[in-house]
């Protein structure tokens, strides 16, 4: 087993690295990591400046080697006149 870090970008703005994971590989890490944020996505869609939802992956070292991304856009369709 070896050690990882997750760093979360939600609702709340960026949290710290506090909590080490143990996986088997980092593989098995970046899949829960793309777990926890479809969970993190099931709360509701992001709704701060950074209009994503993230978790970074780091190694027992503290070295990132994964973020993985939802990315919220809203785009603007009306023509301006009623």
């Amino acid at each position: 087993m070896a050690m990882f870090y997750f760093q979360l970008l939600d609702h709340e703005g960026v949290r710290p690295m506090e909590m080490a994971y143990d996986f088997d590989s980092a593989e098995a890490a970046i899949k829960e990591a793309r777990r926890a944020l479809s969970e993190m996505a099931a709360e509701g869609v992001p709704a701060s400046e950074y209009n994503m939802l993230s978790i970074e992956v780091f190694d027992a070292q503290r070295n990132p080697i994964r973020e993985i991304r939802l990315v919220l856009e809203e785009i603007d369709k009306s023509t301006g006149s009623s």
